[in-house]
């Protein structure tokens, strides 16, 4: 029976704690597969952003770009309104074709800018002529010859203008 006892005995020895160094490289492979996860998450949330925002930027290019395309149209309608070549029915279905054009562009986004008297920025301006009015300041809007636009900080087309002084 000692014998027994004895055998019974020897596998508790075996079934110790392991040693402290045969756990170090199971817990550095550990550790090293959890960074790596951590920051393969983080480079997929990143790429989530960047084509989220791809995406938005890619939306706004086309957007800017049809919206100039009908700039001249939207021109000759304005230009249409403003002379007395027709009669007065006439007139007023342009003016309405104009309002609804012009409705379009707003619900867009799209805002003109280019006003007479407003500050010249040739940031935003293209100055064609330059004349001298005393009732003007210096550097200030006299005339315009086409609108500019922008869709909210892009700019689609500059404002032609006259600046005075």
């Amino acid at each position: 029976m000692a014998k027994e006892k004895a055998k019974v005995d020897a596998p508790e020895e075996e079934a110790a704690p392991l040693e402290e160094p045969v756990l170090d490289p199971v817990v550095e492979e550990l550790k090293s597969t959890k960074d790596q996860l951590l920051r393969l998450a983080a480079e997929f949330d990143n790429f989530k952003k960047r084509s989220q925002r791809e995406k938005d930027e890619s939306y706004q290019n086309a957007k800017a770009a049809v919206l100039k395309a009908f700039l001249p149209v939207l021109d000759n309608f304005e230009r249409a309104v403003a002379s007395d070549a027709a009669g007065e029915d006439y007139s007023k279905g342009v003016e309405m074709i104009l309002a609804q054009f012009a409705g379009v562009f707003t619900a867009e986004g799209a805002e003109s800018y280019g006003e007479p008297g407003e500050p010249f920025d040739p940031t935003l301006h293209n100055a064609v002529t330059h004349t001298e009015n005393p009732d003007l300041g210096e550097n200030v809007i006299a005339e315009v010859y086409t609108r500019g636009y922008r869709l909210k900080d892009r700019i689609i087309r500059e404002a032609v203008v006259g600046v005075a002084n």
